[in-house]
Parts: C-alpha cells; sequence; structure tokens
C-alpha cells in the first residue's frame, strides 16, 4: 500500500460512519471502473451518447417560469 492511500484511510477512520461509506463508495467505484469485466459502451454507444448530449436543448429561466405558472405552482 503507498503512503499516500495509508494517509487516506487513516483520515477516513476519524470520520463518522456515514462519511466513511461514502469515502468506501468512492473507492468501491473508482476500482469497478478499472474491473475489466464491467459492461463498457463500444465505441459507436459513446459517439451516440455525445452526439444526443449535443442535441440537448436547455429551458431558459423564463421558460421555466411560464412552464410554472401554467401549472400554478
Amino acid at each position: 500500500m503507498t503512503k499516500l492511500l495509508d494517509q487516506a484511510i487513516e483520515k477516513a477512520r476519524a470520520l463518522s460512519a456515514s462519511r466513511q461509506d461514502d469515502a468506501a463508495m468512492v473507492l468501491l467505484s473508482m476500482l469497478e471502473q478499472d474491473d475489466p469485466t464491467s459492461p463498457r459502451l463500444t465505441d459507436e454507444q459513446v459517439a451516440e451518447v455525445r452526439r444526443r448530449q449535443e442535441l440537448r436543448r436547455y429551458a431558459t429561466d423564463d421558460e421555466v417560469s411560464a412552464f410554472f405558472e401554467r401549472i400554478g405552482a
């Protein structure tokens, strides 16, 4: 184990149980990303996700306000 990981674990031990769980979830998530058996998107799927992100149109503040006025919220 590296010194940096040792330091991080020591600091995590001082956290509340809830925050320790948060830290563990972050570390486990990172480790799962390196797992070669984890599902991966194909290059075509990545390209499709990027294409759809570019097409996304977000509502303006005025459009959001008008929506909430219409529904009476």
